[in-house]
């Protein structure tokens, strides 16, 4: 009878001990934090305005140059309508006259992003420093 009453025991203590376990997967946790690497990405800061937040004339009296891209994909430059070919020299030309190498970009709301993003690269290519995009205040419509 004593035998039996040892077996039985001896056959209740399979408790699997998982301190080990929760130690090595601790251990991994730290090693894969401190040896993760972030890499920041750099990318274009654009800095985009309320609707609203300036008139047009507070942006004609800062000699800011401005270009326009209407919904057929054409361009205007301070003013004179200007072939995408010579983009660059137009706002060249237009950042030697206003003396200021700031850029407003406005594109109509049927402006594709291809047209948009053309200034821009134009802008970059002849050393505009700093770049905003104006936005037309919509109608509501009720």
């Amino acid at each position: 009878m004593k035998k039996r009453k040892e077996r039985e025991s001896y056959m209740t203590e399979g408790e699997v001990n998982l301190t080990p376990l929760i130690d090595c997967v601790f251990q991994l946790l730290i090693f894969f934090m401190v040896t993760t690497v972030f890499i920041e990405v750099k990318g274009l800061v654009v800095d985009l305005p309320a609707p609203g937040e300036q008139a047009e004339e507070q942006q004609q009296q800062k000699k800011d140059v401005n270009i326009l891209v209407s919904a057929a994909g054409e361009y205007s430059v301070a003013g004179s309508r200007v072939p995408g070919s010579g983009l660059a020299a137009a706002i060249l030309g237009a950042m030697d006259e206003a003396k200021n190498k700031n850029i407003i970009i406005q594109g109509a709301p049927e402006a594709t992003h291809k047209s948009v993003v053309y200034a821009m690269d134009m802008a970059t290519s002849v050393g505009a420093e700093q770049m905003a995009f104006a936005v037309e205040e919509q109608e509501a419509t009720q």
